[in-house]
Formats: C-alpha cells, structure tokens, sequence
C-alpha cells in the first residue's frame, strides 16, 4: 500500500460547510471508533450521521456505512467474511437495543441508537442540501417493493428523490454485478445506492461493487425499503423507545422468528464468553502513551509504552496511519503496556483494516494477561510475536545442535 492509498486519502469538510457537528474525519484514523464486542463502532449519533453522509454527496468521496444490529454481531462471531464486511465499511453505526445496552455496561460513548430506517427518515423529512434533494436508488427488497418505495419517495417533497429502482430477483454475487445492471444503476446518478438482498448477500454485495459504482454513499437498510413502500409497518415509538421493537417485526413477519430466536440464544453465550470477561475494563483509560515506530526485518515495529486509551491516541493514529500507508506487517509491541482501552482497540481495528487491503497481517508482543485477556474477548486473534520469536529461537538451537 503506498501513500495515494484511496483509504487513506479522504478529505474532510470545514467546521462552518456542516454547523455545529463536530470536523468530519480525514480517513480511518480520524474516526471516533471504538471497538464493541469485537466490532468497530463509531460514537456518533443521528446528526453526526447525516453530516456524514451530506460530507460525501458534496465532495463524492466514498461512504459504505453499516448498521451493526444482534444479527451482525451474531454473524461476525462466527463468520470471518462477514467481520470483514463490516470492518470495511467507512462508519458503523450501532443500531438495536442490546448492542447500545452492551456498550454503556462497557464504557462505549455510542450516544444512542441509530437505527437504518431512523436515518433514512431524517433524510426524507428535511429540506433538500445545497438547493436540491439527496438521490437515491432503491437496489433489491422483496417482490414489488423497490417500485413502491420509488413511487412514495417522489410523491413526496422532503429531502430525497428516488431516480431509479431494480429488482435483481434471486441468484449469487456475480449474476448481481454485471456490467449491464452497474451502468444501469450509474446512469441514473445517484447520490446513494440503498442494498436491501438480506444482510450477509447486501454487504456482499456492496464489497463487490463499491469501487464500479459513481454514487457516493452505499448502505445495505434492507427493512427500510419495506417500511418506505409501505408493505410493512415500522414499531410505534413506545415500542422502540421500550427496546421491543424485535418482537413488533416478528408480528409483521413471523418468519423472522427462528433468526430472533436463534440469535438470542447466540448473543447469551456471547455474553458469557465475551461481555463479562472484560467488564470490569469499562470506560475510558485516563493517561499518556508514547510510541516508537522502527522498521525491522519485513515488518513494522510499534512499540507502546503507558496507558493508550481515549485520551491519549494522538500518536497512535499518527504511528498507526504511517504503517498503513507502509503495507508491511505490523509487530505491536505491548510489552510496555500497563492498561488499555476501547478507543485504542478501536484504532487497532482500523489498523488491521488497512493491512488486511495491502495482503499484511498485525502480531502481537509482551501483552501482559490483562490486554491478552481483553484483545481474546473481543475475538481480536492476532499472532503473537513472542510465540514466533521463541519458536526461531527454538529451531536456531536444533541446527546448532545437530552441527
């Protein structure tokens, strides 16, 4: 990966170009993201959202961004391809009551829930930007919907215009992605492809075309394109606000029970195995940390010294943004580590992101159980150096005695 690297090179709007919301990041090392039960979420609220996706459609730089709910969670603990999916995406936002619940018990800043179709219908209900309204392009949904949603956009005058709408029918990945069906979807100009195929098939999806497709902004909100065509009937408020919202979607699709079902069964083993092992490391960690970065023999060396934590990470992200923009592998040396937090493992996550495009992977050295311990729950695996060191030593010593 070299310095032009499109991940790295992202440009930030001005203060004054998005009011009050807070400088929107330059790239991944800007991001205000924490890690939560492995997953990367970013501490934004509604508002920071749609500042967000408002950034992306003036300057038309990339945005995918996610909705982690218990399913997400679920699926990323078992499947390798769908944490990935979700660690590429550019802003993660943490939707559906456990997961917000989880986060305050572990000291996680996620302001509140952002749900897919909350933020969808902020953007409906404003006025339209810089004198035109925000175009979208409904891509799936179940039989009839994507039409339907098209049709009650447009006969609305809020802040969005549907352009276009398509219905790829049922088959895999690549009879989705032909050149056809891109340049359709382009030729319509969208500022943002709504993906509603069912979530492991929609991130698929996007992963695969994010790069062919002009529209700055791609999402996978699959219920939304339901809730928008009218088919199905979204949760009172009482009954989101009281975190119920689960049991409403399974009384407008009973099929949805065996997954609810299913995934709560998973989320209380994760519970168990995940949640309270490492609660009693919640919040932020109040202290310094210095960083040395050297280049060993094919790899990084960044070495760690203190308590890296919130408010300390200036010079993690700096350290952590030249490696990226390096490709080598990564060696974290923790040996001087007393403590860490989430808001630092959120930057490693950002990091191991970034390798992972340029073929590189992240190995770890001197952690003292506690950050093991913490690094293990949140199903961050990596390598251990120390390991591989002592198992070079190991061979060094076989050869000298069979000399």
């Amino acid at each position: 990966m070299s310095m032009s690297d499109p991940l790295l090179n992202q440009t930030a709007q001005s203060p004054e170009a998005v009011g009050a919301v807070a400088p929107l990041r330059r790239d991944d090392f800007d991001r205000d993201v924490w890690c939560l039960m492995g997953l990367a979420v970013d501490a934004a609220d509604i508002n920071r959202a749609v500042a967000e996706i408002d950034d992306a459609v003036r300057t038309r730089r990339q945005l995918s961004f996610v909705t982690p709910n218990v399913n997400f969670l679920v699926r990323a603990m078992k499947d390798e391809s769908a944490r990935r999916d979700i660690l590429n995406a550019d802003l993660s936002l943490a939707d559906g009551a456990p997961l917000v619940a989880m986060a305050k018990m572990l000291g996680v800043p996620v302001p509140s829930r952002v749900a897919g179709s909350d933020l969808f219908e902020a953007l409906r209900r404003r006025p339209g930007f810089s004198g035109r309204r925000l175009k979208v392009f409904f891509f799936g949904g179940r039989a009839g919907a994507a039409e339907a949603a098209f049709d009650a956009i447009n006969r609305e005058k809020g802040g969005v215009e549907a352009v276009g709408w398509h219905n790829p029918g049922f088959g895999d990945i690549e009879s989705m992605s032909s050149d056809e069906l891109i340049a359709k979807i382009n030729t319509t100009e969208p500022d943002f492809v709504m993906v509603a195929l069912g979530a492991a098939k929609g991130q698929a999806w996007i992963d695969h075309n994010r790069n062919r497709l002009t529209a700055p902004v791609t999402a996978h909100l699959g219920a939304v394109v339901d809730f928008t065509a009218g088919g199905v009937a979204r949760a009172p408020e009482w009954v989101q606000r009281a975190g119920l919202e689960w049991l409403w979607r399974i009384k407008e699709e009973p099929s949805l029970w065996r997954r609810y079902f299913d995934d709560g069964v998973a989320l209380a083993g994760l519970a168990l195995t995940g949640l309270l092992p490492q609660s009693r490391q919640a919040g932020a960690i109040a202290g310094d940390a210095q960083v040395d970065v050297t280049e060993g023999a094919g790899e990084t060396v960044i070495r760690i010294i203190g308590k890296p934590g919130y408010n300390s990470l200036k010079p993690v992200r700096e350290a952590f943004r030249m490696a990226a923009a390096r490709g080598r592998p990564v060696c974290l040396d923790l040996g001087g580590v007393e403590a860490a937090d989430r808001a630092f493992l959120g930057q490693v996550l950002m990091l191991e992101k970034h390798l992972a495009h340029a073929g590189a992977s992240i190995s770890l050295s001197g952690a003292n159980r506690r950050l093991q311990a913490l690094f293990r729950a949140n199903r961050m695996n990596y390598a251990s150096a120390d390991a591989s060191q002592s198992a070079a030593r190991e061979e060094t010593g076989l050869r000298k005695a069979a000399i």
